[in-house]
């Protein structure tokens, strides 16, 4: 599977009733497409996959696989648990006919080096599927560190690493250890050059959501300084909290309204909304309208 390019964890859009809205998701994958995105990613992070009962996560897959049509690769978001969880969420992406999976340790379970390695290549032997693991310990608790990737590194499943760890010092790292066998994947969007100078080519980022003009423009040598100077302070306030809710009002801002968030979260308050609003203007052309 080619990694390069932009991919987008897809938002979920709720209804007035807190329900999985599919006509607002094949909207929005169509929009992505529209915009020239690379890929993306069905029920992750920022798809509140972790607010989504199972049925509910197959119904967000499959809208999304039907609308994309092979125009694009979907992987799947995997975030169980338990193992037991992890390989029934691989295996419903198998048989939605998805690409690939995108896998996160377990949240809570701070399983060791070994028993995370262990997981994922049980959840991965599951499904047969290209794989890109989530490195993201500030949500689950336990990093893939060196000892983890080194019993995962030869896996012919595992293709790639979503670098979001916040520790720079691990791309050189990576990049040296892994070369050819595990590739990084950007997974920081307000220090995404960091990445795309050390010769990362692939971003998979939340906020394409809402900024797939800027994505494209920091992923292009050409454009890079100039477009992350520009959306800078946008993707600092945005990760600076309340993400997904900042996320899904910034997409409302600019012509794809879902802002409604499935609790504990809460949509952003009408105050935010306005900081957003005059961040966006303060970005100037790399935010320009999704439709």
């Amino acid at each position: 599977m080619d990694l390069s390019g932009v991919h987008v964890p897809l938002v979920t859009p709720f209804d007035s009733n807190g329900v999985v809205d599919t006509k607002s998701i094949a909207h929005i994958a169509e929009v992505m497409i529209a915009n020239g995105i690379s890929g993306i990613v069905a029920a992750g992070t920022t798809g509140e996959a972790y607010a989504l009962n199972f049925e509910e996560r197959q119904t967000v897959i499959d809208t999304i696989v039907k609308q994309v049509h092979g125009r694009v690769p979907v992987l799947a978001g995997v975030g169980g648990m338990s193992t037991k969880e992890a390989i029934k969420q691989a295996q419903l992406a198998l048989e939605l006919k998805c690409d690939g999976l995108m896998v996160a340790a377990p949240a809570y379970v701070l399983p060791t080096p070994t028993e995370l390695a262990n997981h994922v290549t049980v959840v991965v032997a599951a499904a047969k599927l290209p794989t890109v693991l989530y490195d993201y310990p500030a949500r689950t608790g336990v990093p893939f560190d060196q000892e983890t990737l080194d019993l995962l590194a030869d896996n012919a499943h595992v293709i790639g690493i979503k670098e979001a760890s916040g520790d720079l010092d691990r791309i050189p790292m990576l990049n040296q250890r892994y070369a050819g066998r595990i590739e990084i994947v950007c997974g920081a969007d307000a220090d995404s050059p960091s990445f795309f100078n050390a010769g990362a080519t692939s971003w998979i980022g939340g906020m394409a959501n809402a900024l797939p003009k800027a994505h494209f423009g920091i992923l292009d040598p050409a454009t890079r300084a100039q477009a992350h100077a520009a959306v800078l302070p946008l993707l600092e306030h945005i990760e600076s909290g309340r993400y997904i809710a900042k996320t899904k009002a910034l997409m409302g801002l600019l012509g794809v309204p879902c802002s409604s968030t499935r609790g504990p979260l809460a949509e952003l308050e009408p105050d935010g909304v306005e900081t957003l609003r005059t961040l966006v203007a303060q970005a100037g052309e790399w935010v320009p309208s999704l439709v």
